[in-house]
């Protein structure tokens, strides 16, 4: 058996909610995901309560889970490192794969490979090329929307160029992180002095 992102996608269907949000200490959400990679897989075309049915033969069940496992070892070599970070409001909850892959798939991803031969471990890749075309976009989009009006308007109030007409979320992040760089050098550059005047004094 494969994990697919179809067959995740089916086990976000069946669940109700994000696979992020899957519980491995819950043996229907396991049995949900084996059901699912299971259908994907073969093309069947049974339904959860035959299949439940079907894994009460303890070597089956036994063998499949083992294969899960062992998916799940390799490709969590390959997962990206999620750093800590302010997630902001946790009561918003997460994205579902199938939202990710469905705006990817109409932003150009071809559908086959994206269902059933793309892995898991790599849409963190997809989805970072993503922004960064609908990023260069609107960017693209503010300067040319600019340059338009750039005839009819007074450029000298307008210090910060096209990013006086909007700017975007990505940008006030590095703007701040800009802003805690440059008054951490000041900050060591003072201490640097305070050093330097201590030393002439002694």
């Amino acid at each position: 058996m494969r994990l697919t992102i179809k067959s995740v996608i089916r086990w976000e269907q069946k669940q109700g909610k994000s696979f992020s949000m899957m519980n491995y200490n819950n043996p229907e959400e396991i049995e949900s995901l084996l059901y699912a990679m299971y259908l994907t897989e073969t093309g069947s075309s049974y339904t959860f309560n035959v299949f439940q049915r079907a894994i009460m033969d303890k070597t089956f069940t036994k063998q499949m889970v083992s294969e899960l496992e062992r998916i799940t070892r390799v490709m969590s070599q390959f997962q990206k490192k999620q750093e800590k970070a302010d997630v902001g409001n946790t009561d918003v909850s997460p994205e579902t794969i199938a939202s990710i892959v469905s705006t990817l798939i109409m932003a150009g991803l071809d559908a086959h490979y994206a269902l059933n031969e793309m892995e898991l471990c790599d849409l963190p890749l997809y989805i970072e090329a993503y922004e960064k075309k609908r990023r260069e976009e609107m960017e693209s989009a503010r300067m040319w929307t600019y340059l338009t009006i750039l005839p009819h308007i007074d450029v000298r109030k307008m210090k910060n160029g096209a990013k006086d007409l909007i700017i975007f979320p990505w940008e006030e992040v590095e703007k701040e992180a800009e802003k805690e760089i440059n008054e951490t050098e000041v900050e060591c550059f003072e201490n640097l002095l305070k050093q330097g005047k201590n030393i002439f004094k002694s």
